[in-house]
């Protein structure tokens, strides 16, 4: 005999088996949900009887995993996971996890489509769910995944990732901006009189400015950067040491600094405790630079501009002006093989290509220009003779 009672203000499940008592919490204040969870749990008890897999809801799988796997990845990764969790718990949560196929993706789809979710959202919610069918697979809980075969067909009706941004800064924009970024820190005088405030440390846009130059001179990614110490950087052989504490992918890398960077970070002041070479106040940690870099932008008036997009411009300088390899540029950026970074930098080919085009088009008119001239130049000397 099975049945719920109230412990406290929390239902739990009750039941007589083999002479033995089951008892667990159903973890809800609600009658309704309490008696549909009973009836899970005594799936999930005949299944154990009978020697087969465990049945769990995704709710189940879904705190392993927030416990187990979660602390291991990086912060941005872990509150990225959080987010996609909240909205599988809102619509699967209560499904058992191997009863979830097509049918109930399409279902999340349609959901989440009718709440005027974008479909790069929804690609990541589904990305998630990946990630807990592998994490499931992994414990013996279930055998298949659906969601890489799914997501596949759904790519083809319209469910896909934003297209990659080719945005990057011209020489004149990023002059521009570590100008603006660093303008404030080159104002000596308030009214008339000494500002004192500048002697009491580096300000903010000084930092800032920094971190940008280093950027468009390094490729570092902005994590990368603010998490960097100087125990980090060799300023004698021009390279910064990116452990895989650090790193995006686990992986130690050395990334060479162009000469600007390693100028700016001779330049830089250091803090008496901290070791952080990007520091604010008493030597604490940059959260970010949104604030700060999206002022610059503005007054620099450079529009459509991200922080990310100064890494782009790193490796399209290494391209364009100093002749790298598309597998050095692998390397100095951290992409996991060359075909990633040839995915990211195929638009400057035809960039190339409508620059040669030009390029043509301008010599075939000076030469078109060239016979014209002397046609006519031809003409009128045969009309003199006559």
């Amino acid at each position: 005999m099975a049945g719920i009672y109230k412990r406290g203000k929390t239902w739990w499940g009750r039941v007589q088996r083999g002479g033995r008592e089951f008892r667990e919490s159903l973890q809800t204040r609600s009658e309704s949900i309490a008696r549909k969870r009973l009836g899970q749990w005594l799936d999930r008890l005949e299944a154990a009887a009978w020697g087969e897999k465990p049945l769990v809801t995704l709710n189940e799988i879904a705190d392993r995993f927030i416990r187990e796997h979660l602390p291991n990845i990086r912060r941005q990764s872990a509150r990225r996971y959080g987010i996609s969790l909240a909205h599988l718990d809102r619509e699967l949560g209560h499904m058992m996890l191997n009863t979830i196929g097509s049918a109930q993706l399409v279902e999340f789809e349609t959901a989440r489509r009718s709440a005027g979710v974008s479909a790069p959202t929804i690609r990541r919610d589904l990305a998630c769910l990946s990630s807990l069918f592998g994490f499931a697979i992994e414990r013996e809980i279930v055998d298949v995944n659906p969601v890489p075969a799914f997501l596949k067909r759904a790519r083809k009706r319209g469910l896909r990732e934003s297209e990659a941004r080719t945005r990057y800064l011209n020489h004149a924009e990023e002059r521009a901006l570590i100008a603006e970024a660093g303008r404030r820190w080159s104002i000596v005088t308030t009214a008339g009189k000494p500002d004192r405030r500048r002697f009491k440390g580096p300000r903010n846009d000084m930092m800032l400015s920094a971190a940008i130059a280093v950027a468009l001179n390094s490729g570092l990614r902005l994590r990368e950067q603010l998490d960097m110490t100087w125990e980090d950087i060799d300023l004698a052989r021009k390279v910064a040491r990116i452990t895989a504490v650090r790193a995006k992918g686990r992986r130690t890398r050395e990334v060479v600094l162009l000469d600007p960077a390693v100028s700016i970070l001779h330049a830089l002041p250091r803090h008496i405790k901290s070791r952080l070479v990007f520091w604010h106040r008493d030597g604490a940690r940059f959260r970010h630079f949104d604030r700060g870099f999206k002022a610059a932008a503005r007054r620099a008036k450079i529009g459509d501009i991200r922080w990310h997009d100064l890494r782009r411009t790193h490796g399209c300088r290494l391209l364009q002006d100093y002749g790298w390899s598309i597998e050095m540029v692998q390397a100095q950026l951290g992409h996991q093989g060359v075909t990633q970074t040839q995915k990211a930098y195929a638009f400057l080919e035809i960039e190339q290509r409508l620059a040669r085009a030009g390029k043509c088009a301008a010599e075939e008119s000076d030469t078109t220009r060239s016979r014209n001239a002397a046609g006519v130049k031809t003409a009128m000397n045969a009309g003199g003779t006559e």
